[in-house]
């Protein structure tokens, strides 16, 4: 135990950068190559242009689950002090659920493909994209924007026990914060895992609407 809390320290002290020094790309490579972590340095939907700086994502869920839940209790663990009804009892954690199932999706980007059509079309670009609120317009951020030579996927990825036709509008307002060029046709797809109300298919708003079990073939 005490190997794997040195190994996932390591990890996590690379991926928030509390280490300094010149060691530090050198290292996110390795975790990347490793699997540990993934660089998303999709094309600025805007400018068509890669951000200067890549984004590192954690990207394997198990070591997100130690770092958030098994980390900070290793003491209690250890000493066999540390007891807990459910899963659910534990302090977040559906909003981790949620995160994972949202690391989960875009981690299988690739598989995604054919759902939207773009089998054996060339991407140029699959990762989640942050833009920041300035003063020249509002902030915005998309689970997973695909972009190809003539069109923009946001895919908003959903883990909720029940999901109604509101998440059309928030999809919608996310898709107005987006200013793509010129010639590009902008849709949206949905990523989903939990009961989803009938009116959301047969609105056909979403140009895919993708189960879980699909994507992954369960």
């Amino acid at each position: 135990m005490r190997e794997w809390r040195r190994f996932f320290h390591f990890v996590g002290t690379k991926f928030m950068g509390t280490e300094r020094g010149g060691h530090i790309a050198r290292n996110l490579e390795e975790l990347a190559l490793a699997g540990f972590v993934a660089q998303d340095s999709g094309l600025n939907p805007e400018t068509g242009s890669r951000a200067r700086q890549g984004r590192y994502r954690l990207a394997d869920n198990y070591t997100r689950f130690f770092l958030r839940f098994i980390e900070p209790h290793l003491p209690e663990i250890e000493a066999g002090r540390f007891a807990f009804a459910s899963l659910d009892s534990l302090p977040g954690w559906e909003t981790t659920l949620g995160l994972q199932f949202e690391n989960l999706v875009v981690n299988h980007a690739m598989e995604l493909m054919p759902f939207l059509h773009l089998d054996g079309i060339p991407v140029l670009s699959a990762a989640p994209y942050l833009k920041r609120r300035s003063e020249s317009g509002a902030g915005v951020q998309i689970d997973l924007l695909i972009q190809t030579r003539k069109s923009l996927y946001a895919v908003e990825i959903k883990r909720r026990r029940e999901i109604g036709e509101e998440i059309e509008k928030e999809v919608a307002d996310k898709l107005a914060r987006i200013h793509a060029n010129r010639g590009m046709s902008l849709r949206a797809a949905l990523v989903y895992e939990g009961r989803l109300a009938p009116v959301v298919r047969g609105n056909a708003w979403f140009d895919a609407i993708v189960p879980i079990d699909l994507l992954l073939g369960i």
